[in-house]
């Protein structure tokens, strides 16, 4: 279960929303999503590798969709989605299969096998 330290079981969860979906990010990226996504994998290549194992750790452990918006929103995350955009469930199910992709084209992280 992920517990207050969030930060410190999620970190590259809790940089990619802190640092790229911060309160101005529909400013700094026009609105485009995954230009902020995009921009993670550029700007965080250390933290990107992990990113797709802890997003899958967090919905493991959050079934819950307003479970997961409540840990985002603690993290700093403004984003925000809907239930008939799919949620953040869905939306993070992306975003970590859009981060996987880039990163095994790069031949992954420090950490890759």
């Amino acid at each position: 279960m992920i517990h207050m330290n969030a930060e410190k079981q999620t970190p590259a969860l809790a940089h990619f929303v802190g640092a790229y979906y911060h309160a101005d990010w529909a400013d700094e990226f026009n609105d485009d999503e995954w230009a902020a996504v995009d921009s993670f994998i550029s700007g965080s290549a250390e933290l990107a590798s992990e990113l797709p194992r802890e997003i899958a750790h967090v919905l493991t452990a959050m079934p819950s969709d307003d479970d997961v918006a409540r840990f985002l929103l603690g993290l700093g995350c403004y984003y925000t989605t809907t239930p008939e955009d799919g949620g953040y469930r869905e939306w993070l199910t992306e975003v970590a299969s859009r981060v996987a992709a880039a990163t095994s084209q790069r031949g992954g992280g420090p950490n890759s096998r």
